[in-house]
């Protein structure tokens, strides 16, 4: 339960209230969206973190910050992936192709395939995404698709993507009772 002196400066208030509607934003972000200085904004941090009211998630060189009661550890993983461009699309791409080869996995995010493979790798590594060998290939899908549709569907309007409004609306009107299950 967060102590209510805790957040009694407006400031510290501001970046919980951030954090609590865009899980996942690094530190800069959270700066830049509130006008603050980095220095003022790494003190509140650190005594939000101290007194356990958020928590932060090393991200490869990005360190996120969450609610520390709002969303779970598997959760942290996929909305930190989400938050990069690159990956986000692979995610998306993988939705809607399930079982896509690195090959169509480069022509339909239109990346270089060590850009994507670094991102498969570290999505395989997270958890969030399965490799499975068919021979000389390997094809890829999304592990946990109801749970990453679920956080697409929940943080849809703190990614201000396109692509993910698109993924949505298509995957919302082929499944419009799942819909209101994820929203519940």
């Amino acid at each position: 339960m967060i102590k209510e002196d805790s957040l009694a400066l407006e400031t510290r208030r501001k970046i919980y209230n951030l954090i609590l509607n865009y899980p996942g934003l690094h530190e800069r972000e959270i700066a830049r969206k509130l006008d603050i200085s980095l220095s003022t904004l790494d003190y509140h941090l650190h005594y939000l973190e101290k007194r356990e009211i958020v928590v932060s998630k090393k991200d490869g060189r990005y360190t996120r910050y969450f609610a520390s009661l709002k969303v779970g550890m598997q959760d942290k993983k996929i909305i930190a992936i989400l938050r990069q461009k690159t990956p986000r699309k692979i995610i998306l791409f993988l939705l809607m192709h399930p079982d896509s080869i690195h090959k169509d996995i480069c022509e339909g995010v239109k990346k270089s395939p060590s850009t994507i493979s670094f991102h498969l790798k570290k999505m395989v590594d997270a958890g969030i995404i399965e490799a499975v060998s068919l021979g000389r290939e390997t094809a890829y899908s999304v592990k946990d698709e109801e749970e990453v549709i679920k956080m697409l569907i929940t943080y849809k309007n703190t990614f201000l993507d396109s692509a993910v409004d698109s993924f949505i609306e298509t995957w919302s009107s082929l499944n419009p009772d799942q819909v209101k299950k994820f929203r519940e």
